[in-house]
């Protein structure tokens, strides 16, 4: 593993655009702390208009300067996790974001002691433009707020019910003990949480049946203790929801993305509906890897094989930039500035933080962070991460900064949207290679089972499971997977049932942060329409969905996403992605035959 100055620059990022030396990063940060000092100046005058004028000046200006004083701090911590020097700027910088978020805790308990009307008419000004939203989104939360002493208490609450997600940890993360199987090769192979899926890619079946037992008997061991932590967590969600005056959990949890619950209701009814193009999808796969009969501890075995993309990263890079053209010329120019200006950090070096991720600062431009290697999965990754890049340069640029970051209901559209153009264009190029076809529609397919399909089926156990506990009835282990198994029965038909496969939920960390899954699946599936809409209609839809790029957090998310013309409240979105896939597995088994 090389060392970081061994690295090639040109392959190094340039954290120098945000701040050009260390001096730069301490004036930063002594000015956030000065005009966190002078805020409390502010408390118990916001009625005034002028006044709450001057602290949302205030306010954004601390606020932006505070995030780049983190964003430099983590990612130059972040090139070599074992520099002390860096750590201790993370530290100092996290301690100054929390400092802030002390200073500024009046402001929205103020600003709803206000008379009812008073938000919205400041919210009307020319001079509040830039902070419309910012109000209009306080004032929304007017009908879901208590008395300044009763919101005490409930956030007092608060870490009370973040205790099931923490206590759920440490069990599965480190007091679990998982037991040791034989690998392909006779080899002694320890199961663990994060290497069970490789195990159950093996092609030998006696591999993945030890692995799949070997795991879910030690879940089964814990059938008291899991499914009392997680019946504490839904109480808790249950609490917040009632607290904050909601008809019930799932709504409260998608009240700050401003999401109907009809858009969860139409997912999981569109899902539903192509459940059949699932199972001729498995079927398939079962017969290409040779299984008479499909069960649970076949659904990860690679089908199609002997395809790869193995290109330097520079020939990597330009080909996501020869994909996107699609995009226009001037997305595709974005895309090479941030090559050639070093935005990004390309390559792997001793002690970098491992994984993937956009990140920057509202100032300058997005960074990137990747630790590319030779394959078609990280070619894809650079395509997502410069994905949520344009998204968030052209929010950016075209949103004052409290408007600019866009909902976690958004975040993986864009990135999403260029992995599958980039796919289809990959497809395009291989369509002399039916081998080479026949893998990328693979990976398509199965992308789609993982993320479309098994996190929906995940949306349903987790609505299922609130809706008990409002019922009164209790959350058991023996109705919790009498639940999980009933809706894999239902989505797996055509699999054969192993019992075990009950336990699955009780491995699912996403459940203790209720009802986030969903997304995955909301936002794929935008991602493949809007896609689709590209490719089949060209400039008008390329002009819509760069605006839908450029609105940030300025319009609600279902909002926005028509504006690139994806209707997720009706359904029609996922519906448009769920008919290519249906398209896609037809094309798959005539290419596999």
């Amino acid at each position: 593993m090389p060392d970081r100055n061994e690295i090639p620059e040109r392959y190094r990022w340039r954290l120098e655009d945000i701040y050009e030396a260390a001096a730069d990063w301490e004036n930063a940060l002594r000015a956030v702390e000065k005009l966190i000092a002078g805020f409390s100046r502010f408390e118990g005058r916001l009625g005034d208009p002028e006044t709450l004028l001057e602290a949302m000046k205030n306010f954004a200006s601390m606020q932006e300067i505070a995030v780049s004083v983190l964003s430099y701090a983590r990612m130059r911590r972040d090139e070599d996790n074992r520099v002390a020097a860096n750590q201790a700027l993370t530290s100092r910088a996290q301690a100054l974001l929390t400092r802030l978020e002390t200073a500024v805790s009046f402001m929205t308990p103020e600003l709803l002691a206000q008379p009812e009307g008073y938000l919205p008419e400041v919210a009307a000004r020319e001079d509040f433009s830039d902070f419309a939203v910012t109000l209009r989104k306080i004032e929304r939360e007017r009908p879901h707020t208590l008395s300044a002493a009763e919101e005490k208490i409930v956030a007092m609450a608060g870490e009370i019910g973040a205790a099931p997600d923490t206590v759920y940890s440490m069990l599965t993360d480190a007091d679990m003990k998982f037991p040791t199987i034989e690998g392909e090769g006779a080899e002694p192979v320890a199961i663990t949480q994060a290497g069970y899926i490789p195990l159950m890619m093996s092609r030998d079946r006696r591999v993945r049946e030890a692995a799949f037992t070997g795991l879910y008997e030690v879940f089964k061991g814990f059938s008291a203790t899991i499914p009392a932590i997680y019946a504490a967590s839904v109480k808790a969600d249950l609490f917040q929801a009632q607290t904050s005056r909601h008809l019930g959990a799932l709504e409260a949890a998608l009240f700050p993305d401003e999401v109907p619950v009809s858009v969860y209701e139409n997912l999981i009814r569109s899902v539903r509906g192509h459940l059949m193009s699932l199972n001729r999808f498995v079927t398939r796969n079962g017969k290409l890897i040779g299984v008479d009969k499909m069960r649970m501890i076949d659904l990860y075995v690679p089908a199609v094989e002997g395809f790869d993309v193995k290109l330097p990263f520079d020939e990597a890079y330009e080909l996501v930039v020869d994909a996107l053209s699609i995009l226009g010329e001037d997305y595709q120019a974005v895309l090479r500035r941030a090559r050639d200006e070093r935005w990004i950090d390309a390559l792997e070096n001793a002690g970098k933080s491992p994984g993937a991720y956009s990140w920057g600062t509202y100032g300058t431009h997005p960074y990137v962070l990747l630790n590319y290697k030779e394959t078609l999965d990280a070619l894809l990754t650079v395509a997502h991460e410069m994905g949520h890049s344009l998204h968030t340069y052209l929010s950016n640029k075209s949103q004052p900064y409290l408007d600019a970051s866009y909902s976690l209901f958004t975040a993986e559209v864009a990135s999403t949207t260029n992995e599958i153009l980039v796919l289809f264009e990959l497809m395009d190029r291989c369509k002399d290679d039916r081998a080479a076809e026949a893998f990328l529609t693979y990976h398509i397919l199965d992308s789609f089972r993982g993320t479309v399909f098994r996190q929906t089926m995940f949306a349903e156990f987790e609505r299922e499971s609130h809706f008990m506990a409002e019922r009164g009835e209790a959350l058991t282990a023996e109705s919790l997977n009498a639940v999980y198994a009933k809706l894999n029965a239902e989505y797996y038909p055509s699999v054969e049932r192993d019992e075990l496969i009950a336990f699955e939920w009780m491995r699912v960390p996403h459940f203790y942060n209720a009802f986030y899954v969903y997304k995955y699946a909301t936002g794929f599936s935008a991602a493949f329409a809007l896609a689709a809409a590209i490719r089949g209609e060209g400039a008008p839809a390329v002009e819509r969905y760069k605006r839908f790029l450029s609105l940030g957090g300025s319009l609600p998310p279902i909002e926005a996403l028509k504006v690139a013309g994806v209707d997720m409240e009706s359904g029609a979105a996922v519906d448009r992605a769920l008919d290519e896939f249906d398209r896609l597995v037809e094309k798959y088994e005539e290419l596999t035959r």
